[in-house]
């Protein structure tokens, strides 16, 4: 599963793209530094490393506009009651079945614009595992992760932020649910269900073929 991501420096001019149907101009501002300077450096020219914990910037939808908060990544719902580690990556079935999430997944569906982001290189492997593959795409555009934050306003920002992933069933594990821009605001309807969500993962997300992996070191990472 993700342990980082490399937030896309310029989020606020991405949303401003989108509100003005300009998604050609989103690959202009999305050129990044690839894969050599990602595994040397721990991050593209054009980001910023992120880890669970840490505060990133959210685009949500909110009345006939889109809005940038400022978010923690990792989320402890209220019903748990502190007795969970906050949650940094959630699963769709999960979140648009669950009753639990309903009003959370009607008012808490973000985007996440990122370069990139690092897992293990198998689910094997550890967290503190020192080798990590580093994810980008093979476009040079950014990526728009799917995600669910809870609460808070636009002064405060949010309480928390988890990722959404979604079952690859060739791989048969869990990963990232990821869009191009083209496809990214589908996320943040208003009406969006289980189905149309479920339709999304299967034929909108960014696919295998569209990524890019590079070896890179956990020691090579710095964060802010």
């Amino acid at each position: 599963m993700c342990e980082y991501i490399v937030q896309h420096a310029a989020p606020q001019k991405l949303a401003s793209c989108f509100l003005e149907g300009e998604i050609s101009r989103i690959e202009v501002l999305g050129v990044s530094a690839k894969s050599t300077d990602a595994s040397d450096h721990g991050t593209s020219a054009k980001g910023e490393l992120i880890k669970p914990g840490m505060q990133l910037t959210g685009i949500r939808h909110r009345g006939t506009t889109l809005e940038c908060l400022p978010v923690r990544w990792g989320w402890s719902p209220f019903w748990s009651s502190g007795t969970l580690a906050p949650l940094t990556h959630l699963p769709l079935h999960l979140v648009m079945r669950s009753k639990v999430f309903n009003r959370v997944k009607r008012d808490g569906r973000m985007l996440v614009a990122v370069e990139g982001w690092y897992e293990p290189l198998d689910t094997g492997m550890t967290v503190h595992s020192r080798n990590l593959a580093y994810t980008t795409s093979r476009q040079p555009a950014p990526m728009f992760l799917a995600a669910l934050a809870q609460g808070g306003g636009a002064s405060n920002g949010c309480e928390g932020l988890a990722l959404v992933t979604h079952e690859d069933v060739e791989m048969k594990r869990q990963r990232l649910l990821a869009f191009a821009a083209q496809n990214a605001l589908a996320w943040l309807s208003p009406d969006l269900e289980w189905e149309q969500a479920r339709v999304l993962a299967v034929h909108r997300a960014v696919i295998e073929p569209q990524l890019e992996h590079v070896l890179t070191s956990q020691r090579t990472l710095r964060f802010r």
